[in-house]
């Protein structure tokens, strides 16, 4: 387990985000400081400025503009950070299309932030999220993403970085 226990994870909110745009570096440091218990392997950034520099260039985020970047896609990265270990960014790219097609971007990144948040609590708490149709959610986007999410990082952090005195041991036959 990390520094901050997984009963801690919680992710901003739209209103958490800084209103003014941000240089690359700042962003980075906001990632890690949210992220960076969870998400990080070995003390690395959640995510690098080459990762997102190509993913300006992959016209998977919008360009900055004179080296700042907007709010929408402080969020987006929020939402990269988190996706990144399961799906690729073409991936995530379009989970986020999809659901700004039916909803305001502070209503999508919150709505996605309180899954997800609900989704690693009940992972870890071994109960399952209460699937509720959302109006506009296509095939229950969120929630399926949210708890492809919340499994992943429980099968990791249970069984893949447990120190090895506590892993378990399968049997042979």
């Amino acid at each position: 387990m990390t520094a901050k226990g997984l009963e801690e994870f919680k992710l901003p909110r739209w209103d958490d985000l800084p209103s003014m745009d941000l240089y690359l570096e700042q962003i980075l440091e906001l990632l890690d400081e949210w992220l960076g218990d969870y998400l990080s392997v070995k003390g690395k950034r959640v995510l690098t400025k080459t990762m997102i520099n190509n993913y300006v260039k992959l016209q998977y985020l919008r360009a900055p503009v004179n080296k700042k970047y907007d709010r929408l896609t402080v969020a987006c990265l929020f939402v990269i950070a988190v996706l990144k270990p399961i799906y690729t960014i073409e991936e995530i790219s379009r989970f986020i299309s999809l659901a700004l097609q039916f909803e305001s971007a502070d209503k999508v990144f919150d709505r996605f932030c309180d899954m997800t948040e609900q989704a690693v609590s009940n992972a870890f708490n071994r109960t399952s999220m209460s699937k509720t149709k959302k109006e506009g959610d296509p095939r229950d986007l969120f929630w399926n993403i949210c708890n492809s999410f919340a499994c992943q990082l429980y099968v990791k952090k249970i069984y893949l970085q447990a120190p090895a005195d506590e892993q378990l041991e399968f049997p042979t036959k």
